[in-house]
């Protein structure tokens, strides 16, 4: 699609937004968890846009990065704007995480990987991850345990994450062990870097 023929950039403009507002795009696996969760988040500085799983349950990785391609083609965007790929390792193999990672690489999409899948990171809003090899059930049991037995991956409890926040950043930062990694190779998430231009608050 040829440069002159894409859309303007996609800010939402029913709510409060500067002239340099930037734009953060999230391609992700799940279908409802990630979009509620990150709708927590409000700033006239920055704009955080979701681009989910569709009720076709195409969620492999390489449908979420053709999403992130399509989205990047289809819209004027700026320099400073930035897109990201978030996946889970569960279900996929290392070659197929070293090649969608390398793809989002060369295509300037940053990575935020969660081993074994989002709900690691959700964790870290209350305690560090495991440090034994743990499957997204155990991770999400030790989650609902947290939660008093509340968790609902499509109703998340909104109220219950937002002030933990920045403890979650801090504890999985802490846990990265592996920094230079496109994805941790332990229990563990890279979310925490999606972080870095999301202001705290207004």
């Amino acid at each position: 699609m040829a440069l002159t023929s894409r859309k303007p950039r996609p800010l939402d403009r029913s709510v409060a937004h500067l002239g340099d507002t930037l734009l953060i795009i999230i391609a992700t696996e799940g279908r409802v968890t990630e979009k509620q969760y990150f709708s927590i988040f409000s700033s006239t500085r920055v704009q955080i846009k979701i681009l989910a799983t569709g009720e076709d349950n195409c969620s492999s990785p390489e449908h979420v990065l053709d999403r992130l391609k399509q989205f990047s083609n289809e819209f004027e965007l700026s320099g400073d704007d930035e897109l990201w790929l978030m996946v889970d390792v569960d279900r996929w193999g290392d070659k197929k995480l070293s090649d969608i990672s390398r793809e989002s690489t060369n295509c300037g999409f940053h990575l935020a990987v969660s081993n074994p899948c989002f709900e690691t990171w959700l964790l870290c809003h209350f305690s560090d991850p495991p440090i034994s090899e743990q499957s997204c059930n155990d991770i999400i049991a030790l989650l609902r345990k947290e939660l008093d037995g509340s968790y609902n991956k499509n109703n998340l409890n909104l109220e219950k994450f937002q002030p933990l926040v920045d403890q979650a950043i801090n504890r999985a930062k802490s846990n990265d062990k592996t920094p230079k990694f496109r994805w941790p190779h332990i229990i563990g998430s890279h979310v925490y870097r999606v972080f870095k231009n999301i202001p705290s608050g207004d």
